[in-house]
């Protein structure tokens, strides 16, 4: 038997980049669903925070400078948002 050729992390990705781009889908979706959002924040609300945190950090290494700014805007517009829910 012929030993299996170890595979680079760029070969492996580019075998997987349409499981890589589901998955990416798959999770924009659940973050995108409040009855979810909502059972995760009541059951453990530190995870959800986490993973927000995550979500943005992201966003802010891959985006230009200028998306930064919007990035910025739409956390000002969800902290309203959530002022707004308490009064």
């Amino acid at each position: 038997m012929a030993a299996k050729k170890a595979m680079t992390p760029e070969e492996y990705f580019e075998k997987n980049k349409v499981k890589f781009i589901k998955f990416g889908e798959h999770f924009v979706d659940l973050l995108n669903d409040e009855e979810l959002i909502n059972a995760v924040a009541e059951k453990d609300l530190e995870k959800l925070a986490k993973v927000w945190k995550l979500v943005f950090e992201m966003l802010i290494e891959n985006s230009p400078s200028n998306s930064s700014d919007k990035l910025t805007e739409l956390i000002g517009a969800y902290n309203v948002l959530g002022k707004e829910d308490d009064e």
